[in-house]
């Protein structure tokens, strides 16, 4: 054994011996191989899959997506981020290439513009980051998540679409949008909806009663404008005399058009009751606003054209107005209708006046009310915590078991939440009740004083006939007016502070009411569970209630003073915001005062060009028809600035309403609590989500509307241009026809005077041996030379004038080639401000230069004017006297007498057998003496204009040859 157990012997060192440059080898190779191997699966398996979630992908590049996944990170799973995005990416590939390529070059130049606005306001976010991201909501589930983002990703199709023409690319997210929304009758009624439905329904009524105070204005206008006919006609032509019928048919002519205006426009009625359940759209609201404001500038197009109409027919009829009467007719209507306008303006700007404070105080009083349901939610929420910490406190003091805690905490949560549900219910019902009553009351009595104040208006008119001044007439038919107006607005006032002070009362007994029966609710809960549950007395209960209380109401006092103290920062708020929206009226009415001076530049330059034609009389009656379209288009358009600044605030009214931080924000939050699938991600961000889009939102808002004002604007600019070429066109037609009808008789006179001497002078000329051909030729001759001096001279005296006109437009060039270097200048660094500065700098100058050259301009075409009249009278002299002369000196080679007293006899047969015949044709008696036939007569070339008169001398020549 001890043989083979040597012979058996094994060594198992070498077995176990390790080489570390193989085992290193090794590893390095298996490494490889994996790298290897994952890449190739990354390249060939996961990178077809990636072009599948071009939404997720498109959500990691973009900038805002850190922020709102970090403030989501506790409450969004990862399984909602990667929700698929189907529907998204397949409405983003839908998209057209153009507003795509529009968005990122904006995105790439940090602008934002209205992509479908015919003007494209650029402005830069280079200092507002904000205006270039593109919000999301924040996930909620995952049928919501994707339904949001479906909404996002169709916010640029929906907001690019032609049907919205009103407001442009939105950058807010449609759930932060307004939707639809139900309209109410009366104000008080506002009180009885929630959110910001009731803000938008408050500006609804705004807009109506601004389209109510403009339906009545216009009607006021045309009810005096008839008025102040039938006065002028009756005064003018009585029932007795012969003209009454012509009065009488031009009266019933203008109210028949007057019909006609207000059937073709007829004013938007207000809402009807049945049609408030009915849903309502902002877009709705603003294309009922744009067609108030067109059909407003239409029916005054027409309305001035129907006067014009009746000047001109006032101008035709001779045989009643002689025409020095009919012109001062017209002008005392133009005055009149101005001064109506006038006075229709100030009218109107009171009553806006109103209107924004009655809107305001309503906006206050909805503020103050809602502070008493929100007190009672923070009593019910303050007892709720308070009865927690005390039940709490017991069960750490062993006398409560925990899970009877949580049994009694229900217990009360629920009877007080319930007893909630039932107040509010309680108060809507109560509400809506007291203010149908208040409103059906306010309405009748509406009525009837509307009834009265019609009986008393009739009345004015008819006594306002006897009357024979207009201005008498105007002021007491406005005083009339005005009394109704402010009866009506006391009226309204009136009832109103009674609605408003019943709805207080109510609610604060409704509030007393429910706190005082909700606590006893609560403590009857407390005690009798708590004594139960634990072995604490009775009276050692009660003094554990009466420390709650106590502690309750120091903190409900707290809460009180916080409330009143941001019902304090309401008022300052709505007065802040009353000030802007003033200062921004003032703004638009400096910008129509001065399209106004504008308008009325560009007329008074046109006038001044028309001056040999229009007297200025003339000028100023056109002044004042183009001075009265103008203050109705500068009226209506303030009234349009004023609608806009409110369709602006109903835009914002849900982003308003949920950026709240006082007291309201409880009812937004009580409201989302009632609207199922809402969780508390959306709750606790669409308030800051909101904040966050308020501002660019504004500053988006403002611009597209001051663009669409801007472009109204010019179309009431070419409906003013339109107006004033016609009324330029008829007074110009009409001074060209009294020039026509006066000329001919001044013509005929003279030309009578002057044939019966140059037919006596030709047959006597004929006759006489003393006249030779010679010295025909030599005063043909001469005679001639003289009227090409006079010609010469006048083309001489013409091209000076215009060599000057030309120095002068070379002299206006300069400054615009300054501008243009300054622009070129500008354009190669834009971002210089020095350069900016410059050019606005060159452009005043130029404007200011623009206006002195037009004052010299028609300063020296009236100063040409009177040259030119000078001259043609200088050279009509010239060639009567060389008429005469040349006369003078035939009848003195001929030795005839031009004062024969048998002149005037022949000259009445001559004229009275053939007017056609040529006089003192000498030149047809003799060709051979006609320098056109016969050059060697005159060295130079004789005018075609004036070959007539020496003609008629050869023709009697070759008579006495």
């Amino acid at each position: 054994m001890a043989e083979c157990d040597a012979e058996v012997l094994v060594s198992l060192a070498e077995s176990l011996h390790i080489y570390p440059g193989l085992l290193t080898v090794a590893t390095v190779c298996g490494g490889l191989s994996g790298i290897l191997a994952a890449a190739l699966l990354c390249l060939f398996c996961l990178r077809p899959l990636l072009p599948t979630r071009p939404g997720y992908s498109a959500r990691l590049l973009d900038p805002d997506d850190g922020d709102v996944d970090n403030n989501q990170s506790d409450c969004v799973s990862d399984g909602k981020k990667e929700a698929p995005n189907g529907n998204s990416n397949d409405k983003e590939k839908k998209q057209p290439p153009l507003n795509s390529d529009v968005a990122a070059f904006a995105s790439r130049a940090k602008v934002v513009y209205p992509i479908n606005q015919k003007y494209r306001p650029l402005a830069d976010g280079a200092s507002n980051p904000s205006l270039h991201e593109h919000p999301k909501l924040p996930a909620i589930t995952n049928e919501e998540s994707s339904s949001s983002i479906d909404e996002e990703s169709l916010s640029h199709e929906q907001d690019n679409d032609d049907s919205s023409q009103f407001i442009s690319s939105s950058l807010v997210p449609k759930s932060l949008q307004n939707q639809s929304f139900n309209r109410v009758s009366h104000y008080p009624q506002i009180l009885t909806q929630s959110g910001f439905e009731g803000r938008i329904s408050l500006y609804c009524l705004a807009l109506q009663d601004v389209q109510n105070q403009f339906s009545q204005l216009q009607e006021e206008k045309c009810v005096i404008f008839l008025q102040m006919l039938k006065t002028v006609f009756n005064c003018r032509f009585p029932k007795d005399k012969n003209d009454a019928h012509f009065a009488k048919n031009v009266i019933e002519m203008q109210e028949k058009e007057l019909n006609e205006l207000r059937k073709q426009f007829p004013p938007n009625q207000t809402v009807d009751e049945k049609n408030l359940d009915a849903p309502c759209t902002l877009e709705e609201i603003e294309r009922t606003q744009k067609d108030l404001i067109e059909r407003g500038l239409q029916m005054s197009k027409h309305f001035s054209k129907q006067v014009e109409d009746l000047c001109q027919h006032l101008l035709r009829k001779n045989s009643v107005f002689s025409s020095d009467e009919a012109q001062n007719l017209i002008i005392t209507l133009t005055q009149m209708l101005v001064s109506v306008e006038k006075h229709l303006i100030k009218v109107q700007e009171v009553e806006l006046k109103r209107i924004q404070q009655k809107l305001l105080w309503w906006e206050e009083l909805m503020g103050l009310l809602q502070s008493q349901p929100v007190l009672l939610r923070q009593e019910v929420a303050l007892r709720q915590s308070l009865i927690s910490t005390t039940l709490e406190q017991l069960t750490s003091d062993d006398n409560l078991k925990f899970s009877h805690m949580e049994n009694i905490l229900s217990e009360i949560q629920a009877i007080l939440s319930e007893g909630l549900q039932r107040g509010a219910e309680e108060c809507t019902r109560k509400t809506n009740e007291l203010v149908n009553e208040r409103c059906s009351k306010k309405e009748s009595k509406r009525k009837k004083l509307q009834r009265s104040q019609a009986k008393e208006k009739n009345r004015a008119l008819n006594l306002s006939q006897t009357r024979s001044d207009l201005q008498e007439l105007t002021e007491v038919y406005h005083k009339l007016l005005m009394k109704h107006r402010q009866q009506i607005s006391d009226l309204e006032l009136q009832q109103d502070s009674r609605v408003a002070e019943s709805l207080c009362d109510l609610w604060m007994k409704h509030r007393s009411f429910w706190s005082k029966r909700l606590g006893e609710l609560a403590k009857d809960v407390f005690l009798t569970s708590v004594t139960a549950q634990t072995n604490l007395s009775s009276e050692h209960c009660a003094r554990l209630w009466f420390d709650l209380e106590e502690e309750m109401a120091a903190q409900l006092h707290q809460a009180e003073c916080t409330t009143r103290q941001q019902i304090e920062e309401i008022r300052t708020e709505l007065d802040k915001d009353g000030q802007v929206w003033s200062e921004g009226i003032a703004l638009g009415q400096a910008c129509l005062a001065h399209l106004g001076e504008q308008q009325m530049k560009i007329l008074r330059a046109m006038l001044a060009k028309q001056t040999y034609t229009l007297n200025s009389q003339l000028g100023n009656l056109i002044e004042k028809k183009h001075e009265h379209l103008l203050a109705t288009v500068q009226r209506y358009f303030v009234v349009r600035h004023f609608c806009l600044h409110m369709l602006k605030e109903m835009r914002l009214s849900k982003l308003k309403v949920l950026s709240q931080t006082d007291f309201r924000a409880l009812l937004i939050e009580d409201l989302h609590k009632n609207q199922p699938g809402i969780n508390s991600t959306f709750k606790n961000s669409s308030g800051s989500l909101a904040g966050r889009h308020l501002g660019p939102e504004i500053q988006l808002l403002g611009n597209t509307f001051q663009q669409e004002f801007l472009s109204e604007l010019e179309t009431g600019t070419e409906l003013l241009q339109s107006h004033a070429q016609l009324v330029l066109g008829n007074a110009l037609s009409n001074a060209m026809q009294q020039m026509m009808k006066t000329l001919p008789s001044k013509s005929q006179t003279s030309a009578k005077s002057d044939n019966g001497l140059k037919s006596h002078l030709m047959e006597a000329a004929a006759e006489s041996v003393y006249l030779t051909k010679d010295s025909l030729t030599v005063l043909v001759q001469s005679y001639y030379s003289q009227l090409q001096d006079i010609t010469k001279k006048l083309q001489q005296d013409q091209a000076g004038t215009n060599q000057e006109g030309r120095e002068k437009s070379d002299s206006s060039t300069q400054l615009d080639r300054v501008l243009q270097r300054e622009l070129m200048n500008w354009a190669k660094k834009p971002a210089s401000a020095e350069f900016q500065q410059r050019v606005e700098l060159h452009k005043r100058k130029m404007l200011e230069q623009c206006d002195v050259d037009q004052e010299k301009i028609y300063e020296k075409l009236k100063q040409r004017k009177v040259a030119q009249d000078q001259t043609v009278e200088k050279v009509k002299g010239q060639l009567l006297e060389a008429e005469e002369q040349f006369i003078t000196q035939l009848a003195f080679l001929a030795r005839i007498s031009i004062h024969s007293p048998q002149l005037e006899s022949s000259d009445e047969e001559d004229n009275a057998g053939d007017q056609s015949t040529p006089v003192l044709d000498l030149l047809a008696l003799n060709p051979a003496l006609d320098p056109a036939l016969n050059p060697s007569l005159t060295p130079t070339v004789v005018a075609p204009m004036k070959k007539s008169k020496p003609k008629k001398e050869r023709k009697q020549e070759s008579n006495f040859n």
